[in-house]
């Protein structure tokens, strides 16, 4: 297998987080929007939103973890 093959792109989740309840007892939900990948050079990621979907704030980039399986 080829080097560039062997290596994996890290998947990153891009998220919105919306807060409710009351002022002493604030929480957070968030709702993913879309996907980010690392460009080939390594130097920026590029952010693919869910078509159709309107992100205004702040945008969050967390590294991608696939839910356990019971």
């Amino acid at each position: 297998m080829a080097a560039n093959n062997a290596q994996q792109k890290t998947r990153y989740d891009a998220l919105v987080a919306h807060e409710y309840g009351p002022e002493d007892d604030k929480k957070t939900h968030w709702t993913r929007v879309g996907a980010g990948f690392a460009n080939s050079d390594g130097k920026g990621i590029t952010i693919e939103l869910t078509p159709g979907i309107a992100v205004s704030g702040r945008l969050v980039l967390r590294v991608y973890e696939p839910k356990k399986e019971d």
